[in-house]
Formats: structure tokens, C-alpha cells, sequence
């Protein structure tokens, strides 16, 4: 006798907090809901247009909390500060981590650790990301400040840099 094989059901989105950087140099705080089953780069990958975006507020502005519309194209980075989402899908057997340095369009640049295959040159990874990238253990330059784990905007990306590569080779 054969088992029984049952649909499963995608599971509801789940309210998000989410810190978004913008092209303009602009930081939005704010609830997302995003798919239980989903990692923040496979929503934000899968978002087309605008995200709407609820009690939303300027880090900067001392205008209350509400709703926002924020067009994808200008978000450059994008983070869950309190950890409860996953930013990147969970690497498979023999994917390595490596440490990048990204430059974004205006100057500033994020460090991170990347998921590679073995002999995956950089540019194949990078193009096979889509719209946004993960980055893990992430640090923001010029300002050294860690950032965690964030979805980085591809089309943002002026450089990527392997680091890894760079150090000097052993004499």
C-alpha cells in the first residue's frame, strides 16, 4: 500500500519588523508581512513594484508611525533587526561562506560573508542572485557599524570584492 501524500499549504504571512535603507541615504522602520516558509531575499525577490510597509516611520523624523508604500527599486539594503527572519535561504551541503566587501553605488560599502559554491567564480553568484543578495555577519563602511545579516539590492552594487582573495599569499 502506497502512503497517503497531502498538499501542504504555504503558511500565512507573518508581520515582519524590517529596517530599510535607501538610495537617498533614508532608513525606514517598519512591519512587513512576509510568508512564514519565506526568507527575506526570496520575499523581497518575489515583490515586483512596491512594498507596502505598516507602522512605518523615518529614523530620523519625529512624524507618528503609519503606512508607506516603498518602491523596490530605491530600497539598497534591507534588514530584520530582531532576528526573527531568516535574510538568506539556508546554504546546502558544500556551499562555502566568503567574506565580501560590496560597494554601493554613492560610496559606501558593507561587509559580509557570501554563499558560494566551490569554484563558483564571483560574478556567476552574484548574477544568480536576482534583485537581492544575503550577506551574513554584515559590518556598514564608513561608519563600522554591524548591520547583521541584511538583502542587499544587486542593481546598488557598484564593486564586489573577495577578500578572501586579496589577503597575501603565505611565504
Amino acid at each position: 500500500m502506497s502512503p497517503i501524500v497531502r498538499a501542504t499549504r504555504p503558511r500565512a504571512p507573518i508581520p515582519r519588523r524590517l529596517h530599510l535603507l535607501l538610495r537617498d541615504g533614508t532608513a525606514i522602520e517598519g512591519t512587513v508581512k512576509v510568508g512564514g516558509d519565506q526568507s527575506l531575499v526570496s520575499f523581497l525577490n518575489s515583490r515586483s513594484g512596491w512594498m507596502s510597509v505598516t507602522q512605518a516611520t523615518r529614523t530620523k523624523d519625529t512624524e507618528p508611525a503609519g503606512h508607506m508604500l516603498v518602491q523596490l527599486e530605491h530600497i539598497v539594503m534591507a534588514s530584520a533587526p530582531d532576528g526573527k527572519l531568516q535574510v538568506a535561504s539556508t546554504p546546502i551541503a558544500g556551499v562555502d561562506e566568503r567574506i565580501v566587501e560590496v560597494t554601493l553605488l554613492g560610496g559606501r560599502a558593507v561587509r559580509g560573508y557570501l554563499p558560494v559554491a566551490p569554484g563558483q567564480r564571483l560574478s556567476d553568484c552574484v548574477a544568480a542572485a536576482g534583485r537581492f543578495m544575503g550577506l551574513t555577519l554584515a559590518r556598514l563602511y564608513p561608519e563600522e557599524q554591524d548591520v547583521g545579516d541584511v538583502a542587499v539590492q544587486t542593481a546598488s552594487l557598484a564593486i564586489v570584492r573577495d577578500l578572501h582573495a586579496a589577503a597575501p599569499e603565505p611565504e
